[in-house]
């Protein structure tokens, strides 16, 4: 459950696997049409980026459509309202959904699926397709489960250039400004998460059983990192093992290893192979170093938040962990339970504190490595469009600014 909206990705379109399809099929390997003159066959929508997110996009616009109707079977003949229509729970989802992210997670998870074995193989199925698309759409919902939810505990004004849901609710309420309605939007909020983790749900629930219980052990992954992220901030817990655990957990790992390694499972494998495991687990965290530069030192007109937002609500970044250990502790103790929060001006100061002492510096140091680590595991897969696609991700989640 990352705090920002840091989906930065590489271009949408086309990738050179769909040229790989394409002369694929021309081989006669597999069955296709252009995109002008009719459907693709099942395997090669997989090797072509920009029909896979389609199909993820029109999965998603599905799994909206069956909210809305479910949840119009509760509402039916009941007279409507201004808040009635600005608390519609799919609205919520939807608008956020509409609002933009670049579906890194998606991506990932076709990308692990090809990664362990060759999408154009005759045996690939129509069935195999369809489960790929459904996995992706269920974690590109779990992210705005996490997200609506995230912004609810952080209290978030806004999210991807808009109010986020607990204000667009607030605001249609008969007084905005009072504590019943805050209460309101909250709660609302929480329920339109409430429902894109069920929508996720319904998305993986005919999956095999071992499949199952990765996205299983994701999901408590994910809540579990949340759960240590906000007790850790309550205690201004910032030492580096804590920390960093609580950004593989909350970021890296259900941003970019377990989609990996879950789309590896849907190829047919009993275990993600090693070498992709530890290509996500490096990525993940370069990832979330990255989240965390940006949490302290982004420009607001391009990350959407003020800057030192991390360090004025004393969460447990990896970037605060090393903090802690350049200063010697300092920063745990002026962030202790029970001192005044910092204001505008001190934040303004720590910041440069940190930067005098190399905070940054070793920071993207250490982004370095892990995306050196990261390119380094690719070694074990062969030259190809997987490898060069995967390689361009890399390069994108580890370097960037928003």
């Amino acid at each position: 459950m990352s705090g920002r909206q840091n989906d930065v990705a590489p271009d949408a379109g086309r990738s050179g696997l769909e040229g790989l399809g394409r002369e694929r099929c021309a081989a006669g390997r597999c069955n296709t049409e252009s995109r002008d003159g009719g459907r693709r066959s099942d395997a090669c929508r997989l090797t072509d980026a920009a029909s896979f997110l389609d199909d993820v996009q029109a999965r998603l616009a599905e799994s909206l459509s069956f909210a809305a109707d479910a949840g119009g079977v509760v509402t039916a003949g009941l007279p409507s309202s201004a808040l009635v229509e600005a608390s519609s729970l799919e609205t919520l989802v939807r608008d956020l959904l509409a609002a933009g992210g670049k579906l890194v997670r998606p991506r990932l998870v076709r990308l692990g699926y090809l990664a362990a074995r060759e999408c154009t193989n005759p045996d690939d199925d129509p069935a195999t397709t369809d489960a790929v698309v459904r996995v992706a759409a269920a974690f590109e919902l779990l992210h705005l489960f996490g997200l609506l939810q995230d912004d609810v505990m952080d209290a978030s004004d806004t999210r991807r250039g808009a109010p986020t849901a607990h204000h667009q609710v607030r605001a249609a309420a008969a007084q905005p400004d009072g504590p019943d309605a805050a209460r309101l939007g909250d709660s609302v909020a929480v329920l339109a998460g409430d429902l894109a983790f069920a929508l996720a749900n319904r998305l993986v629930r005919a999956l095999p059983e071992h499949v199952a219980d990765a996205w299983d052990a994701a999901v408590v992954e994910l809540v579990t990192g949340q759960r240590l992220d906000l007790v850790f901030a309550a205690e201004a817990r910032l030492d580096e093992v804590s920390t960093r655990r609580v950004a593989h957990a909350k970021s890296g790992a259900y941003t970019v290893q377990r989609p990996l390694e879950i789309g590896a499972l849907l190829a047919g494998e009993s275990a993600p192979p090693a070498w992709l495991s530890r290509f996500g687990a490096a990525l993940g965290e370069a990832f979330a170093l990255a989240d965390d530069i940006i949490g302290l030192w982004g420009e607001p007109a391009v990350t959407g938040k003020p800057a030192g937002e991390d360090l004025r609500e004393r969460k447990p970044t990896t970037v605060l962990g090393l903090a802690d250990s350049a200063l010697d502790g300092e920063l745990t103790r002026r962030l202790a339970p029970g001192r005044e929060p910092l204001d505008e001006a001190e934040t303004h100061a720590w910041l440069q504190r940190l930067d005098a002492a190399g905070v940054r510096a070793q920071a993207v140091a250490r982004i370095a490595d892990r995306h050196a680590d990261a390119l380094d595991a690719l070694a074990a897969l062969p030259q190809g469009a997987v490898r060069d696609e995967l390689t361009r991700f890399a390069d994108e989640l580890a370097v960037r600014d928003a």
